[in-house]
């Protein structure tokens, strides 16, 4: 072979070898070959001190994906690869578990009914305060209704009955003070009471004559959800006033022959979709000191 023909030879192989070399480089470590779990690179990391020393990943480190959809954290300065070692923590709390009990009254109806509403009458609720940020709640109370429309002459009538709450509240400012708090949340609520109409006027054209009719009592069973937003703040010592928008809606109330029930207690009017509740509460915090303190385990 002359020499040109040996000069092609060579620059052939370096370019395989070439190839070779980059594909070994950005191979991602296999999950079944031994060798390279063995020389697995872990990913370095630096301490935060601004969060009690909790590591976090390099600025330079960034993440991607390769062929096959697993995350690959390369350094973007030495272009080395590494394994994702840092577990992905859950937010830090600043309060302890169990931080507070809070009992308030719904005066929401009546106030209501001092300005002409015909319906509702009042609950009380409890709150525990977990972290200062989920707060599981009970509610229980009593509604009634006696109901007459100004162009009807009929009446709707149902007595005092208890209904009953559960659910739970989602504070966003865990982390803040609590003297004031932001929250969603959700309930299930249930009651179950009677009912009648006096007086429903039926009027029939064809004989051009009217009937008075009423509806026996009727029992009811009804449940439903609530989707709350809410605001509660601090006004003096550790007595709260909180404000609530509620969109609503009836899950079950079975059938009834005479109709559905105009009133729901704890509800409202049966097919309204929106409703508020206005709260006085008093909060028994479990600790002495309002100082934030750290939840066990957390310097860990």
């Amino acid at each position: 072979m002359n020499s040109m023909t040996i000069l092609r030879c060579i620059l052939i192989a370096l370019c395989v070898l070439s190839a070779n070399v980059a594909m070994g480089q950005r191979r991602i470590t296999p999950v079944d070959n031994p060798d390279n779990k063995k020389t697995a690179v872990e990913l370095p990391v630096v301490k935060d001190t601004k969060n009690g020393d909790t590591p976090v990943r390099p600025e330079s480190v960034i993440e991607t994906r390769d062929m096959e959809g697993r995350i690959v954290l390369v350094d973007t300065i030495s272009g080395v690869e590494y394994h994702d070692t840092i577990t992905v923590k859950a937010p830090r709390t600043i309060y302890p578990r169990f931080a507070a009990v809070t009992i308030g009254v719904n005066v929401w109806d009546a106030l209501a009914r001092m300005a002409g509403q015909q319906y509702g009458l009042g609950g009380i609720w409890a709150e525990l305060s977990i972290h200062n940020w989920f707060k599981p709640i009970i509610e229980i109370g009593v509604g009634k209704a006696d109901y007459m429309p100004k162009d009807e002459s009929y009446r709707y009538l149902s007595g005092a009955a208890p209904y009953f709450k559960i659910g739970l509240n989602y504070n966003f400012l865990y982390n803040s003070t609590p003297d004031y708090s932001v929250y969603l949340g959700l309930r299930y609520g249930i009651s179950s009471f009677n009912y009648n109409v006096e007086n429903a006027v039926a009027n029939n054209s064809y004989w051009d004559e009217n009937t008075v009719l009423s509806v026996p009592s009727q029992h009811a069973t009804v449940g439903y959800f609530e989707v709350i937003v809410g605001l509660r703040v601090k006004i003096w010592r550790e007595l709260f006033m909180g404000w609530e928008l509620k969109v609503h809606k009836i899950l079950h109330q079975g059938s009834h022959a005479m109709g559905n029930p105009w009133y729901v207690p704890g509800y409202g009017t049966n097919g309204s979709l929106f409703a508020g509740a206005f709260s006085v509460s008093y909060t028994l915090p479990f600790s002495k000191s309002n100082q934030k303190e750290l939840p066990p385990g957390a310097e860990e």
